[in-house]
């Protein structure tokens, strides 16, 4: 009788033990129920977003909040009227969440040059860009500029075949 006990007691036991270690072994998945957009991954239950993106599942891209028209004057040209306007235009990219065009339209409304850019260092605060260098016919444009959701500015550099060089600024264009 007291084997039967010992018997019993040593299975309660080693069933307790095996059962213990099965449970803690298994691993829970925490990003079963987190999605994530726009190719982005979860990792530890928290979307981890690509360049470009942010939100809680990376559903925002920073170029959505800068796209539209920003309206000034450009202090290098005094006779030119505020109808000016920096149009920016997210790109059809969804890879590269970082790349747009700006495209100058003068003061008669039509479009004077479209400049590819890349945003970086990004904050809710706005983004610095780079223009991608662009040659139209004998003129290559670089340049520069930051954009917020409310204003822009950028400075472009076109220099043609012979080296001669020109800067315009777009200084504190608003939407």
């Amino acid at each position: 009788m007291k084997s039967i006990k010992y018997i019993t007691l040593g299975a309660i036991v080693t069933l307790s033990i095996f059962s213990a270690v099965i449970y803690s072994s298994c691993s829970k998945d925490e990003c079963g129920a987190v999605t994530c957009l726009n190719k982005t991954t979860c990792q530890n239950g928290i979307c981890i977003c690509t360049k470009g993106l942010y939100g809680a599942s990376c559903e925002t891209a920073y170029r959505d909040i800068y796209a539209g028209d920003y309206k000034g004057k450009p202090p290098d040209d005094p006779a030119s009227d505020t109808t000016n306007i920096l149009r920016f235009v997210p790109t059809a990219d969804t890879t590269n969440f970082n790349s747009m065009d700006v495209v100058w339209i003068d003061t008669s409304g039509a479009a004077q040059l479209v400049l590819p850019i890349e945003l970086n260092n990004h904050s809710t605060s706005g983004s610095v860009f780079n223009v991608v260098p662009v040659t139209y016919g004998i003129l290559t444009y670089t340049g520069s500029g930051t954009v917020t959701g409310y204003m822009a500015s950028m400075s472009v550099r076109q220099e043609d075949t012979s080296g001669n060089v020109v800067f315009r600024n777009f200084y504190s264009y608003n939407r």
